[in-house]
């Protein structure tokens, strides 16, 4: 018969365990542009609600679930997390704006929205942390030269580019564009073979934060699939943030 310590143990460490996991499940948002669009999210509140935030942005074969583990993890850490479907992705989708249905060809019809909506994104992140929080975004493929936008245009403290080539070449006018952000840690994930390999390799080597890594894979595994090749490096992109998300 067990003892009443190892019961009485037992019960705490299931309430812990139950606690955790209360505190990590996603909530289901809808985030309403102003001409009335609506953009679907998950966002994941930390238990003592403080004063850091990390936005997801997904890559443009995927949708906002590719960051489910990284999303909890990070809300597990004291950190708000967000995951926005972009226009046109996921379930933020109508009758004009379905990729299934329209095909990537229609891709461009409504790309041109896609900064006003991670702003949306980013300001509800900003009233959950205050005006003196401190935010981090990260993009995959896509999805980074969005995160690229919205540092270039507001107080990001961290940011990451997943298998998203930032400086595409040499050329003098492109290397200037991420200059702007280039002072900022930033957290650089690559595949050898993946055609962002040598973009995300010229914006490491551009950026002058001495907080900056560059993680690179072998093969040619793009965004999601490197999170099931290597089952360390959700765990590596919520350290980063952990780390770098200070004042």
């Amino acid at each position: 018969m067990p003892s009443l310590i190892k019961i009485l143990s037992f019960a705490i460490f299931t309430i812990i365990i139950s606690n955790q996991a209360t505190a990590s499940q996603a909530e289901a948002l809808v985030l309403t542009t102003e001409k009335g669009f609506e953009l679907k999210a998950d966002y994941y509140q930390p238990e003592n609600n403080g004063e850091r935030a990390v936005l997801l942005l997904h890559q443009c074969n995927f949708n906002r679930t590719m960051y489910d583990d990284i999303g909890r993890e990070l809300s597990l850490r004291g950190i708000h997390a967000l995951s926005l479907d972009f226009r046109g992705f996921g379930e933020s989708i109508n009758e004009e704006t379905d990729m299934k249905k329209f095909g990537r060809n229609a891709l461009m019809a409504y790309l041109k929205h896609w900064p006003k909506d991670v702003q949306l994104a980013y300001d509800f992140l900003r009233k959950k942390v205050g005006k003196n929080g401190i935010i981090g975004v990260t993009g995959a493929s896509c999805g980074g030269r969005q995160a690229k936008v919205l540092a270039e245009n507001n107080p990001i403290n961290a940011i990451s580019f997943f298998s998203s080539a930032v400086v595409h070449n040499d050329n003098e006018d492109t290397i200037a564009d991420y200059k702007a952000i280039a002072k900022k840690p930033t957290l650089f994930i690559s595949a050898e073979e993946d055609g962002t390999f040598d973009g995300t390799q010229r914006g490491f080597k551009l950026n002058e934060n001495i907080n900056s890594k560059f993680v690179s894979y072998k093969g040619k595994a793009h965004g999601y699939p490197l999170l099931k090749q290597d089952k360390y490096l959700a765990k590596t992109l919520v350290d980063w943030f952990d780390s770098n998300l200070i004042k």
